[in-house]
């Protein structure tokens, strides 16, 4: 390749760029970049490297690719990626739990706006997909079910009929058996990253009964799981760490 670039004197990258970043060849997509690329060439390369889930090398691209780039094309990377993914929607989950347009409210937004387009061209499994995890109604429906999921916890402390009697345990280990999962996938997901619109409404549920905080800023992810970890007993969070 670089036989071909420096000594057949070839001017384009797009192509090879794009089809390296696709099939996941990190050491050829570094050479391009490495070497010099334009803006727009590394936003097509980030496309293809999300549409084909190859998360290595997106999250390698992401970074050379500026700001104003990602902030006016947002959507139609998304879109893109989208259409052209093979049935795997990882390396569109990994644009939105990385931030990639380095605001919160910014990136919720565009997702959120592709969920409810009503747009032909938008492929219906990412509409799905956006509408299920990022979207506002995927918030709204994961603060639901936090409130379900504490109210239906309360009956089983107080009327459950197992010989294990869940109240007369300390307080941390009902916190434990209540909200370890969430935690747990909280930090699978993402941790300190941007955790998807259900992940959050649950954790803004959660903290709210545990610390009687109410932590509904976009921004709030590193918050609200430290209200969590303030609850739950300090070995089974170095367990949940070690875990991931």
């Amino acid at each position: 390749m670089e036989c071909l670039v420096e000594e057949g004197n070839a001017m384009s990258f797009l192509g090879p760029l794009m089809r390296a970043a696709e099939r996941g060849c990190m050491q050829v997509v570094e050479w391009f970049v490495q070497r010099g690329c334009r803006d727009m060439d590394l936003c097509l390369a980030l496309t293809a490297a999300t549409s084909s889930s190859q998360v290595e090398v997106a999250a390698y691209l992401l970074p050379h690719v500026p700001q104003h780039v990602l902030a006016a094309l947002s959507i139609e990377i998304l879109k893109a990626a989208g259409e052209r993914s093979s049935g795997s929607l990882d390396g569109v989950a990994f644009l939105l739990r990385s931030d990639f347009l380095g605001d919160p409210v910014a990136t919720y937004a565009v997702a959120d706006s592709i969920a409810k387009s009503d747009d032909d061209t938008v492929a219906p499994e990412l509409r799905s997909f956006l509408r299920e995890h990022w979207s506002e109604s995927a918030f709204l429906d994961g603060l639901q079910q936090g409130q379900e999921h504490y109210l239906n916890f309360v009956r089983i402390v107080k009327w459950g009929e197992s010989a294990i009697h869940l109240k007369d345990l300390p307080g941390p280990l009902r916190v434990a058996i209540a909200y370890l999962p969430l935690y747990r996938e909280s930090v699978k997901a993402g941790g300190c990253c941007l955790l998807s619109q259900r992940l959050r409404g649950q954790l803004v549920e959660a903290a709210k009964r545990l610390g009687g905080v109410v932590l509904e800023e976009a921004n709030q992810g590193k918050e609200l799981l430290a209200v969590l970890e303030h609850h739950l007993p300090p070995f089974l969070l170095n367990v949940s760490s070690a875990a991931y």
